[in-house]
């Protein structure tokens, strides 16, 4: 008979190689340096907790056919401790019967001991997964803001994401490009004041602060919200880090904004590619300094080359992205990622519809590194485009 089972050790080889076969439709065994990964994050965590595993599902005949992955976290609820699970890599092989794999595996976790489920990177079909087993939307939390920094090139970014459309993308850039800078230098009227980026006064900038300093902004700038992470700097060292290893969106840049004094006003992460969107993972800071932590944080991306900043909303700073000018949105049907939630817990629940959590992309799933074509070596051109963390069925016809 079929069942459900804590991962081991010794299943990373099987799971690495299902989840090549589920989100990169290749067969075979996986590389090591993928099974490496699956060790580090499921096995090596700081956050490792023996209550709290990651799932398998096994069929006969099949042996592993299904994988649910688990990355306990340690969090505050109004002061008090809780645990967490974060849910990623939801998969099952398409020969096994996926949709009662699926749901058997959802199940299974909403039974553990964690106070929390959460996950940023539920698709339309694991959400409906999630609701049917008992879990929520958290809507505010899946919500998407867009800052445009290059109104021209952005428009050229946008055009290329369709195929047929690339090459005359690649020739209008030159065009793009001296309008942007006409809309830079303020030569375009009203829509170099549209795009006109401020400059806060009296600050500066630290580049590449320590981890220590980072969290000390984390656990004195979060805002006091009724649900928190709980960082050790160990932990809060191998998330960076390993968030740091992500280069599907570039390279990790992080910024600390002071007043010249040494006060910190606030923090940010964010992901950089010249010429691409640039991705946010988190940023925060003082009452009152928001706008000027959001001012730098555009100021050096635009200088760095991005076209334009992106993440997920902090409900309570959305009135400050909205003075940016910045665009909100709410995953479409592609691809159409979603924040989910379940708990026993219905205070805790109730925080989260509210927005009165702090739960960044750094906390979620979204920071892992799954998604990366690294792990696409011998793919089909254009793998990394496929359905990556928490996009749990890349065929959602098959459920």
């Amino acid at each position: 008979m079929s069942s459900i089972r804590e991962f081991r050790r010794e299943d990373v080889a099987n799971v690495a190689a299902l989840w090549l076969k589920v989100f990169r439709r290749r067969d075979g065994p996986a590389p090591k340096h993928l099974q490496d990964y699956f060790r580090n994050v499921f096995f090596d965590s700081p956050w490792r907790d023996p209550e709290l595993p990651s799932l398998v599902y096994q069929e006969p005949g099949k042996g592993v056919a299904g994988f649910l992955g688990v990355i306990p976290r340690a969090m505050s609820f109004h002061g008090a401790p809780i645990r967490a699970a974060v849910c990623t890599q939801l998969m099952v092989d398409e020969s096994a019967r996926p949709s009662y794999a699926a749901a058997k595996l959802v199940k299974a976790l909403f039974a553990g001991a964690q106070d929390l489920s959460f996950s940023d990177g539920a698709n339309g079909v694991s959400e409906k997964l999630w609701h049917s087993a008992g879990g929520s939307v958290a809507l505010l939390y899946s919500l998407r803001w867009t800052q445009v920094l290059r109104p021209a090139e952005y428009a050229l970014h946008q055009l290329r994401r369709r195929e047929p459309l690339q090459r005359l993308a690649r020739a209008l850039l030159p065009g793009a490009r001296a309008i942007d800078a006409a809309v830079a230098r303020g030569a375009l009227g009203v829509l170099s004041r549209k795009y006109r980026l401020r400059q806060p006064p009296g600050t500066v900038v630290e580049h590449a602060p320590s981890d220590e300093t980072l969290l000390s902004c984390v656990r004195q700038l979060c805002g006091r919200r009724a649900l928190q992470p709980q960082y050790s700097l160990e932990s809060f060292g191998w998330l960076v880090s390993r968030a740091g290893d992500k280069k599907l969106h570039g390279d990790l840049r992080k910024g600390v904004v002071r007043r010249l004094g040494g006060e910190i006003l606030g923090w940010y992460l964010y992901y950089l590619q010249p010429g691409e969107v640039a991705q946010v993972l988190q940023f925060g800071g003082q009452p009152g300094a928001i706008h000027g932590v959001l001012d730098t944080l555009a100021g050096d991306a635009l200088r760095q080359g991005a076209v334009a900043l992106a993440g997920q909303v902090e409900p309570r700073f959305a009135v400050e992205l909205a003075d940016r000018g910045c665009n909100f949105a709410l995953p479409g049907k592609t691809p159409g990622i979603w924040a989910v939630a379940h708990s026993k817990n219905a205070a805790l629940l109730d925080a989260i519809h509210r927005g009165d959590a702090f739960l960044t992309r750094l906390e979620g799933e979204w920071w892992a590194r799954f998604s990366d074509p690294l792990w696409s070596e011998g793919a089909p051109r254009g793998s990394e485009h496929l359905p990556s963390v928490g996009q749990f069925f890349p065929r959602t016809d098959r459920i």
